[in-house]
């Protein structure tokens, strides 16, 4: 009786934790394929419509399902095009998917694109980025950090990831008219 009393709050915690474990890296893997996703889809045809990008964010809400992006995360496209001897810039951007969109790490509309560390854009190059958001709470680890009064478990708060695509079929630096 007393091992059992002993052993099964450990063999609980470890139980919930890998559930919780498991749930956080399968949202990561799901925020990257939504993002990846998104990327893809904005850069295939040979231009598209802000109409158009609207609707294709119910497929960023598909991929991360049973994640609700539609209530705890989000998505900002953006166009990056690089003229001759200028810096690359941000020439427009579309947010939706969910409620959460905070700055794009990318930049705002006519900034100078903030690109990853050894990212190059060429000259008359377009790149497309696609940054998901998602607001992650723990389920059980919250509940235990707080009974044994331990720091944080596993990381909380706003989770992004970033694809970046370059268009296939010509430059996609301005938005169609619907």
């Amino acid at each position: 009786m007393v091992e059992f009393a002993v052993v099964t709050p450990i063999i609980l915690l470890t139980l919930l934790g890998a559930f919780d474990a498991a749930r956080y890296m399968l949202l990561n893997q799901k925020l990257d394929r939504a993002a990846a996703t998104m990327s893809d889809l904005v850069s295939r045809p040979s231009n598209i419509s802000a109409a158009e990008i609207n609707q294709l964010m119910d497929a960023a809400v598909e991929v991360v399902l049973p994640f609700d992006l539609a209530t705890s995360g989000g998505v900002i496209v953006s166009s990056v095009y690089k003229n001759p001897g200028d810096s690359a810039e941000v020439t427009w951007q579309i947010t939706g998917g969910g409620p959460l969109t905070p700055a794009s790490a990318v930049g705002g509309v006519g900034d100078t694109a903030s690109m990853p560390s050894g990212f190059l854009v060429r000259d008359n190059e377009n790149i497309i980025t696609a940054e998901v958001y998602f607001d992650y709470e723990p389920i059980f680890l919250d509940v235990l950090k707080n009974l044994v009064g331990a720091g944080q478990l596993l990381p909380e708060g706003v989770i992004v990831q970033t694809a970046y695509r370059q268009p296939r079929l010509g430059d996609l630096s301005s938005l169609a008219t619907p």
